[in-house]
């Protein structure tokens, strides 16, 4: 009887342990996490409302993401796979916004910036800016970007890197995506830094 009460009480031991650590181990992200945050300089760059500040979103969880509106791959693919993650997510994504930062600063407007930006969700936003604007943003940010020359049509890609950058509820760069994220793993680690 009493190896039987210590095997009953050991086990309750070993339950709770376990318990304990589900409860206390910390989320998985699936992004590459910076640690520790970096904070990052206001920007003002330019949407069809006019200028818009980085700041304008503290207290929501920021999604940026660079490209242009002319891409025929990369950026269409990674918005709509955001607007994917932002239908999963449902109401939770109240607290999050998703900028469209246009490198194309020849081409784009705040309005083709904003359109392509919205025609994946109505509340995404699009920007853009001078080239000095742009420049200074995506230095910032790690960002590089070429305009590649023109065809005899006027027609030119845009190089640039495709990460997609993600800043916490106080302007800190706190996770950056790569382009083979899938949405549930997007999804994951969106609900992980809303829930902090």
């Amino acid at each position: 009887m009493k190896i039987r009460n210590i095997f009953i009480a050991v086990l309750i031991l070993l339950i709770a342990a376990v318990a304990v650590y589900e409860y206390t181990k910390p989320p998985i992200i699936h992004g590459s996490l910076i640690n520790p945050p970096k904070a990052m300089p206001d920007f003002t760059l330019n949407s069809t409302n006019g200028p818009v500040h980085l700041s304008d979103y503290n207290g929501k969880v920021t999604v940026i993401f660079f490209g242009y509106t002319n891409c025929k791959d990369i950026c269409p693919a990674t918005l709509a796979k955001m607007e994917e993650v932002f239908t999963r997510l449902g109401e939770k994504t109240r607290d999050v916004r998703l900028v469209f930062i246009s490198v194309d600063y020849k081409r784009d407007t705040p309005q083709s910036a904003s359109a392509f930006a919205t025609k994946f969700r109505p509340e995404f936003v699009g920007l853009t800016g001078s080239q000095a604007q742009i420049d200074q943003v995506a230095q910032d940010y790690s960002i590089s970007y070429k305009l590649d020359p023109a065809d005899a049509s006027g027609n030119y890609e845009v190089e640039h890197t495709a990460s997609v950058m993600v800043l916490d509820r106080q302007g800190q760069l706190e996770l950056v995506w790569s382009t083979d994220q899938q949405p549930d793993e997007i999804a994951s680690d969106l609900s992980v830094m809303l829930n902090k």
